[in-house]
């Protein structure tokens, strides 16, 4: 996949795209509807035009918590079949475009056929719909406005998911999703504390500006080397030994005994079964880990 910084004063024009905007953080199954309209144009190049950074959290003032980092929007773009990213920095020039002069900007770009959703909006104040791209079409751009998709007859959205996340209520983000949520990085060296008590982890750290779950245990699946195996993940600061001053990611693998040190993993989260707790005793906690393990086990 091809990525390009684009910015409202230099558009790259190209009539061979089909063209999706949207911030597309998730590739939530609202998203792929987008993506897989354009990929129905097989003469076309399909394509998307998203912004840097979250502009809502920029919006807010709010920290940016992302369900899918930078590397991983872009590899889940590329699996499926995005040929082109382009990216228009959220700044000031964007954020105080007019919504006609954001009009003209779609137009020097020139896409064969654009494709929104009928929540989007753009230029500023969100003074632009998507009705209003329909104006492109007297330049021979085909607009289509996808309806939204509602389960529950509630709106799918990248705002509802992270809501749930942060309820515990997974099954049904992960519904939303179209994947499990995940977070992925370096096995890193810990205080092999789990050794002592017969629950060995893969310790990795929380990846930046990614959404953060709750402290907790959760059921989890873990690729290793492209094979998928039953994890027991713990979110938290482990406050029964040698309590830390951030929260650690640490995973014990289901029937697992290999060195994996330095290795990058995958960590897909299923149920959320507890809070984090502080035991007065490793045999206390070694008997909650016992039934924890019995619990993801059995269902």
């Amino acid at each position: 996949m091809i990525k390009q910084n684009i910015c409202i004063s230099s558009p790259i024009k190209n009539d061979k795209l089909a063209l999706a905007i949207g911030f597309f953080d998730g590739i939530h199954i609202g998203h792929q509807t987008l993506i897989d309209e354009v990929k129905s144009y097989h003469d076309l190049i399909p394509a998307i035009l998203t912004f840097s950074p979250d502009l809502k959290s920029t919006i807010h003032n709010n920290k940016i918590e992302l369900l899918l980092t930078e590397d991983e929007k872009d590899n889940f773009l590329e699996s499926l079949n995005i040929k082109q990213e382009f990216i228009l920095p959220f700044d000031e020039q964007t954020r105080n475009t007019s919504k006609e002069n954001f009009i003209k900007f779609l137009i020097e770009i020139h896409p064969s056929v654009l494709v929104v959703g009928s929540d989007f909006t753009f230029g500023i104040k969100a003074s632009g719909k998507a009705v209003d791209l329909k104006e492109l079409e007297s330049y021979g751009i085909k607009v289509v406005i996808k309806d939204l998709v509602n389960i529950n007859k509630e709106k799918v959205s990248t705002t509802r998911i992270k809501e749930l996340l942060k309820e515990n209520k997974l099954e049904e983000a992960n519904s939303i999703l179209g994947y499990n949520f995940f977070l992925q990085g370096i096995v890193s060296d810990g205080f092999k504390n789990g050794h002592k008590i017969g629950f060995p982890t893969a310790n990795i750290n929380y990846p930046k500006d990614k959404l953060v779950l709750n402290n907790g245990v959760y059921k989890t699946k873990v690729i290793i080397d492209n094979k998928e195996y039953l994890g027991m993940t713990n979110i938290g600061s482990h406050p029964t030994i040698n309590e830390l001053n951030e929260n650690i990611v640490e995973t014990y693998i289901v029937n697992f005994n290999e060195d994996i040190y330095n290795k990058n993993i995958k960590v897909s989260f299923i149920t959320y079964l507890r809070d984090q707790k502080h035991f007065t005793s490793l045999d206390e906690l070694k008997k909650q880990l016992y039934k924890d393990l019995k619990q993801i086990t059995e269902n």
